[in-house]
């Protein structure tokens, strides 16, 4: 399997203090990567160093072949990444169908001479809307594509935020606590769907604090504390480590 996203010695500190300290993983096509660790162990750090959000102290951080560490967010999301955030950020009062086509990449009315001639736009636009329907009924959200994206539940908010990253064609997606606060049934549907994912071909690192979910799903699990990478393997020699058990209950 071909390596989508490879991290090497990621590195940041902030006035002084290690949020992250010379942290290596590696994500693969078709693969589940479990990134889990106590409240402030640096998952977050990681994921916004990947997406651009702040610039790395040190080491690479390499997508689908190229290395992106200092591109802009907007650039690096155009290479191929997409991510979900822990306070969603969807256009609450737009509707759920909107929120997905603005999801995707290079739209003829990005560009201002493409906007003015309109008949482009106009195509695009209707593919668009076709495509966004399609990826609504994939995650299951088909009959709500009218309302508002506040109308939904949170459960169904997670289900829209992943459809937006389908809609950026991502190869590889940054979930952050998708099954946090969510109803056990909830939380099942949308295992179900990253696992389908997965077999579709896309790759994924995932933060979550449900550690049943991330046995469930993952094929690899990285465990970091206080910035540092304590252990990686499979869920279940993870989820007995010593290590990694005293890092959660101290």
């Amino acid at each position: 399997m071909s390596v989508v996203l490879e991290i090497n010695n990621l590195s940041k500190a902030f006035d002084g203090v290690q949020a992250l300290d010379q942290v290596s993983l590696s994500v693969e096509a078709r693969q589940i990567v479990g990134l889990i660790g106590p409240n402030g162990a640096g998952k977050t750090t990681l994921f916004n160093l990947v997406c651009g959000f702040l610039p790395a102290s040190g080491g690479r951080i390499v997508l689908t072949g190229r290395e992106i560490a200092g591109l802009s967010p907007h650039r690096i999301a155009r290479r191929g990444l997409g991510r979900t955030f822990q306070d969603l950020r969807l256009l609450r009062r737009v509707s759920v169908l909107d929120n997905v086509m603005l999801a995707f990449q290079r739209q003829a009315g990005e560009a201002v001479w493409q906007a003015l001639v309109g008949r482009r736009m106009g195509r695009e636009e209707r593919a668009n809307a076709r495509r966004a329907r399609e990826l609504l009924a994939f995650v299951g959200l088909a009959g709500k594509a009218d309302d508002p994206a506040e109308a939904l539940s949170y459960g169904q908010q997670k289900l829209l935020t992943i459809a937006c990253c389908l809609a950026m064609q991502a190869e590889i997606l940054l979930l952050d606590e998708p099954v946090a606060g969510i109803d056990p049934e909830m939380t099942q549907r949308i295992m179900e769907l990253l696992v389908q994912l997965r077999g579709e071909g896309k790759a994924m690192l995932v933060i979550e604090h449900n550690l049943e979910a991330v046995k469930a799903i993952s094929d690899t699990v990285v465990v970091l504390d206080e910035g540092r990478k304590i252990a990686e393997g499979r869920p279940e020699a993870v989820m007995c480590d010593p290590v990694v058990v005293e890092a959660y209950l101290t």
